[in-house]
């Protein structure tokens, strides 16, 4: 990839990139086909919501997960900046549904609650720390949250 390539750029605090993304999440419906994993479409829109409410302090944090290496330089960099994740990436264990597992509404509750928490994000400044890639400054938490979003609905044809 090179650094002309918007893809690693990409950032929700980003009006732009903010509203494709919020675009993307109503082009999905219930016929919106899997493309890789095993989670059902609400499972990962539930799973998605999990992220920010992660990131706006309603699920408190687990000890630090995964690799060090993804909390500090160039594997930070790395995992925030680098090429699009693969399929199967670690999750954080609060984010984890198969291990959570909450309540899973049906698709439609499950998005409305996803674009209205997404709405929430998009305007604060300060954030929890991330379980696998440690302190974040909100550049990085959008990036972050830009990229996962991206992972799921690409995951689901979106």
């Amino acid at each position: 990839m090179s650094e002309t390539n918007p893809y690693r750029k990409a950032n929700i605090f980003n009006e732009e990139e903010y509203q494709s993304i919020i675009i993307r999440l109503e082009s999905l419906s219930n016929s919106s086909e899997k493309q890789w994993g095993t989670l059902t479409l609400p499972e990962m829109l539930e799973h998605c919501t999990l992220q920010l409410k992660m990131a706006l302090f309603e699920i408190q944090g687990t000890k630090k997960e995964g690799l060090f290496i993804l909390r500090i330089g160039f594997g930070k960099w790395l995992g925030l900046y680098g090429p699009r994740w693969k399929k199967g990436s670690i999750t954080p264990t609060q984010m984890n549904i198969k291990k959570q597992k909450p309540v899973i509404k049906n698709f439609s509750e499950e998005r409305k609650q996803l674009v209205n928490y997404l709405q929430m994000v998009h305007h604060k400044n300060n954030f929890q720390e991330h379980p696998i890639f440690g302190n974040l400054n909100k550049k990085d938490w959008g990036r972050l949250i830009w990229k996962h979003l991206d992972h799921h609905l690409r995951q689901f044809g979106g």
